[in-house]
């Protein structure tokens, strides 16, 4: 085999980033995509552990400062493959790389803040430098698109040294570091809302399909919260396998509203902030479900040491899930074959009136069967509905 077939070959499985155009909208998750969120299973699943055994403000707080890089590696990744998907060795070989630092991440992210703090903050380094080297490369090769990637290189730069410079310092500053080079990332990325209308659509049925996917991932949580928290339960009285039962309703009838009217739909095209508001409310609608599935398990066996906080998170994480239901229903496209949203104020009753109840005199369980009760409302909207479209099923 002379060189030359050699190189041809090497060509033929390491192809350059390509820009995707509407023509490829029917596209679907790969089995890559698919396997490769599963280490963020892990990584989300250390975070709610934490949570759950700090279920107060300063584990909500770090809980929110922790979620936020993970998110964004997330997306990061999500929004490459949505503009550059290649599908050959390069791809395979990017994405193991990918996993590889995320993995570091989640063995660090727990106690992020503190004393993995510097393990944390190398391996976020390391995964968000990849990807914005990724993008640098795919702008190198499509001229089209390099306004926008320069513009990412420059800024997630800027961003990676404050990080960078962040491992180096006393938490307070430390953290004030951290925040601000993410703030920082989230600003350039809206700065690019122009350049991003000139290019080619967002596709319409793989990015609903990536986010929901995630979605799966962190309900997934609250399935782990509810048997975590019948399993830890020192004694199996008839109260528990209650508050077992109606932990798993409420996760259920989460996946039910926001996979009835969410969910599979595509964020409006009239104008690209609204996808950028599709995209960026992802980001407390799954901390607030985490949030849940964190303090579900407290919920099932109520103990009285942390009932009372354990409560605050469960019905704030819940509020703030129906509060992002509300906002994204409003950038979706609308069409006959999904359900209408017809009374108004719906959720945002439903996450208000949830406010209420840890004001109430009562236990764990009058909090879950109330939280239950008030979903019984969206759930049964949904079914009403249900009669002039087809669900979906995939």
């Amino acid at each position: 085999m002379n060189t030359n077939h050699r190189f041809k070959r090497l060509k033929a499985l390491w192809h350059k980033p390509k820009l995707r155009g509407n023509e490829e909208e029917e596209r679907k998750v790969s089995w890559l995509e698919l396997f490769y969120d599963l280490v963020f299973v892990v990584v989300i699943s250390r975070l709610a552990h934490h949570l759950a055994a700090h279920p107060n403000l300063t584990g909500v707080l770090e809980f929110v400062v922790l979620f936020i890089p993970v998110w964004w590696i997330w997306i990061g990744g999500t929004f490459y493959n949505e503009r550059f998907e290649t599908l050959d060795l390069s791809y395979r070989i990017f994405t193991f790389l990918q996993m590889l630092v995320v993995a570091a991440m989640a063995v660090f992210v727990e106690y992020g803040l503190s004393k993995t703090a510097f393990g944390f903050t190398l391996s976020y380094v390391a995964a968000r430098g990849l990807t914005t080297f990724m993008f640098w490369r795919a702008g190198r090769h499509n001229p089209v698109v390099r306004p926008l990637t320069e513009r990412y290189a420059l800024g997630f730069s800027a961003s990676l040294a404050l990080w960078l410079i962040s491992a180096f310092l006393p938490a307070p500053l430390s953290i004030a570091f951290k925040v601000v080079g993410l703030a920082l990332e989230m600003a350039v990325s809206l700065s690019v809302r122009n350049i991003q209308a000139k290019l080619p659509h967002f596709s319409s049925s793989k990015l609903p399909e990536r986010f929901g996917l995630f979605v799966i991932i962190v309900l997934g949580e609250s399935i782990v919260g509810v048997v975590n928290g019948l399993a830890g339960a020192s004694t199996l009285e008839l109260n528990t396998f209650l508050r077992f039962t109606l932990g798993l309703a409420l996760s259920f009838g989460l996946w039910w509203v926001y996979f009835d009217f969410i969910g599979h739909r595509s964020p409006r095209r009239d104008r690209i902030s609204t996808a950028y508001a599709w995209s960026f409310l992802h980001l407390p609608l799954l901390m607030g479900l985490t949030a849940v599935g964190a303090t579900l398990q407290h919920a099932v066996y109520a103990e009285a040491t942390l009932e009372s906080a354990a409560r605050w998170v469960l019905v704030g994480g819940f509020s703030l899930v129906y509060l992002c239901y509300a906002a994204l229903e409003r950038t979706l496209e609308h069409s006959p074959e999904h359900p209408v949203h017809r009374i108004r104020g719906l959720r945002e009753g439903t996450a208000l009136l949830a406010l209420l109840l840890p004001l109430l005199p009562l236990g764990m369980s009058g909090v879950l069967i109330g939280l239950v009760v008030l979903q019984g409302f969206n759930v049964f909207h949904a079914v009403w509905n249900s009669g002039s479209h087809t669900p979906h099923t995939s």
